[in-house]
């Protein structure tokens, strides 16, 4: 498997980003310029079908990342607490949840640097990142 670093991190999912979503969008639209056609019943009641349709798909895959985000959050206070023996909850509130979700890129001894820091809470997570030179891969993430 390829190394993991900030140039491709990014993950893509394409049955959903390149096959669900546009459908979707696209089943949204047609439905609504036969709503435009054809107003009657029939016509809005496939509107407002395709329109929840199209909603599904984004609710369920927003409950999955709220649910990786918790994920992410116990397994970085688990680690903060295998490598300090203090607890994360501490200094957590001191940074916004996207720095933690960047942090966990970090191998242990950059972690502890970079958490430590004053200056890695006035960073973007996305300048968190590029100072990362070890990576520690998270190729689970949706």
């Amino acid at each position: 498997m390829e190394t993991q670093s900030f140039k491709n991190h990014v993950r893509v999912h394409p049955l959903y980003h390149y096959v669900l979503m546009p459908f979707s969008l696209l089943l949204v639209l047609a439905a609504g310029i036969n709503g435009t056609i054809n107003y009657d019943i029939e016509a809005v009641i496939l509107l407002m079908i395709t329109v929840i349709l199209h909603l599904v798909v984004f609710v369920a895959r927003d409950y999955a990342k709220k649910n990786q985000d918790r994920i992410i959050r116990s397994e970085l206070r688990l680690r903060y607490f295998q490598l300090t023996h203090k607890r994360l909850d501490e200094i957590e509130s001191e940074f916004a949840f996207p720095q933690l979700l960047a942090l966990r890129f970090a191998s242990d001894d950059e972690f502890l640097k970079l958490i430590e820091s004053p200056e890695t809470r006035e960073r973007k997570p996305v300048e968190i990142k590029k100072q990362i030179t070890r990576w520690n891969a998270d190729w689970m993430r949706i």
